[in-house]
């Protein structure tokens, strides 16, 4: 089974995202970008970003100026974060990566379909028979029937204690976001049955193995360069005591939270998806 990647960037770096398409396919992966921007119907389309991203096992985003005033780029980012995708960066200028992005991006003077050789080695191989992926694809295929299989197999990883905390953000989402009723609430039944009542929330410098929700964390880079790591199940409560605000983005309200870096004490505003925790 061939790997597959999904390429994120702004319509202005369209070129660029061509040639990596044709690269890396070369080498044997799937590769998946949208140039143009988004028409209505995709919202609910099966080949919609967002179930690309769902059945891709690793999301490529080439980053530059056009992309960090892209609205569909920051929208498309958070959904692969939410879904603990991993994420690779090309970045094609010095432009400053959002806060919650923790990578160290590639900075590249290369032509694009060169790059390859570069991002190769922080890629999965492109052949894998790597069960958490085929789960991905069989969650954002077009039929219902074959997303319903996907939950049941879920669950068996879960009984397996496999992979178990992307397994639960994978749930999470087909609960949350499928267009189908009985695919939310089966998605939501099995989450039931696994999910067991938060212990009490921390905020931590980094992420732990005995978290149990570690699904919950996310880190955030201070301009000096330090990764700090907060906890959603503290941080985004409304009961907690960390200054926030609002902001829309990509047709999106984010929590805009107020934090301190763990290792300098420099004021860090991290704009976070906090869905589900307040």
């Amino acid at each position: 089974m061939a790997l597959r990647i999904f390429v994120l960037h702004a319509p202005e770096d369209s070129a660029c995202a061509d040639q990596i398409h044709h690269s890396g396919q070369a080498l044997g992966y799937q590769i998946w970008h949208i140039s143009q921007p988004p028409k209505p119907h995709e919202t609910i389309s099966p080949t919609s970003r967002e179930l690309m991203i769902l059945g891709s096992a690793a999301l490529l985003l080439v980053w530059s100026q056009a992309a960090a005033q892209s609205d569909e780029v920051e929208r498309l980012l958070l959904f692969a974060q939410r879904l603990q995708k991993q994420i690779v960066v090309l970045a094609l200028d010095r432009t400053v990566l959002p806060t919650t992005l923790t990578v160290s991006p590639i900075i590249t003077q290369l032509p694009c379909d060169q790059c390859m050789a570069q991002l190769g080695p922080l890629l999965p191989p492109p052949a894998t028979n790597d069960t958490l992926q085929a789960l991905a694809e069989q969650a954002s295929h077009e039929y219902i029937r074959e997303r319903k299989a996907a939950i049941e197999q879920a669950e068996l990883m879960l009984q397996r204690n496999e992979q178990r905390e992307a397994v639960l953000a994978l749930l999470e989402h087909l609960a949350r976001h499928d267009t189908i009723t009985s695919v939310r609430d089966k998605a939501h039944d099995v989450l039931d049955r696994y999910t067991q009542p938060a212990s009490q929330p921390v905020q931590t410098p980094l992420p732990s193995t005995h978290i149990q929700d570690q699904h919950a964390l996310f880190g955030v880079r201070c301009k000096h360069g330090h990764v700090s790591y907060f906890d959603k199940r503290y941080v985004c409560k409304a009961s907690s005591p960390v200054p926030r605000g609002h902001i829309q983005r990509a047709g999106k309200e984010l929590d805009e939270l107020i934090l301190s870096c763990t290792t300098c004490g420099e004021t860090i505003i991290a704009h976070v998806d906090c869905e589900g925790y307040k």
